[in-house]
């Protein structure tokens, strides 16, 4: 495929930049032994992953909010494991401090931002968390390459409402066409792409498909494959 030139990279950060997963994963441990389910966690972290994806859904779809979010999934999980749903706030506090905490990087990410910035413009844009994301970004130093984060609490939209980069295009004077999205999500990083007019990178390690009416321009398993693709090989 022919190389198309950019000015501008966005990335999102989650399970693209930041090994979201494993970070998840500890703070929801931690929540578990905190709050008495240490015993059921794989249990109740199954059933708290399901409404998670559930309710993040929902925010892309504009049927629910951030701050709704936050305690919706605890409470549906608590209801799941009959047991008293109006420890949802407390939990979901705690758990979000935890997440706060965790930095940890997907591989080749660290070099691939500390090349790229060398020769584009980056910008990271995420659905995430205030409370979390702005922990995170602060105690870790790759998102020093960043020339601009968006933060959909604090812009008042989420992917994949294009309206979401508008703060970038108008910042540098950039147009959909001179901006590479590379993201995980195949409804609100591929959505959104679509809906700006931008090129797409789909990290998608799973092999999974894109769904019917998407064409992302490029297709990596690993960070790494995209590289070339950038004009970055070593």
């Amino acid at each position: 495929m022919e190389q198309q030139e950019y000015r501008a990279l966005f990335f999102d950060a989650d399970d693209t930049i930041f090994d979201y997963q494993k970070g998840e994963h500890e703070a929801f441990r931690s929540t578990a032994d905190a709050f008495g389910f240490g015993d059921r966690l794989d249990e109740a972290h199954e059933l708290y992953r399901g409404h998670n994806s559930d309710v993040w859904s929902a925010l892309e779809e504009g049927r629910i909010t951030q701050d709704e979010l936050k305690i919706e999934r605890f409470r549906r999980m608590l209801h799941d494991l009959v047991a008293d749903e109006d420890r949802a706030p407390a939990m979901s506090a705690f758990y979000i401090d935890r997440l706060a905490e965790q930095t940890h990087l997907l591989p080749g990410a660290e070099q691939l931002l500390r090349d790229a910035a060398d020769r584009y413009l980056l910008v990271l844009v995420t659905n995430g968390l205030t409370t979390v994301q702005r922990r995170r970004f602060a105690a870790a130093p790759v998102t020093r390459h960043f020339r601009k984060i968006l933060i959909s609490e604090e812009v008042g939209t989420a992917k994949p409402d294009p309206a979401i980069f508008s703060g970038a295009f108008e910042d540098y004077g950039l147009v959909p066409r001179e901006v590479l999205l590379i993201g995980d999500s195949s409804s609100s990083d591929m959505g959104a792409a679509h809906n700006a007019g931008m090129d797409f990178c789909w990290l998608n390690p799973a092999g999974g498909e894109a769904p019917d009416g998407y064409n992302p321009r490029y297709v990596i398993s690993r960070l790494d494959e995209i590289r070339p693709i950038l004009g970055l090989e070593d």
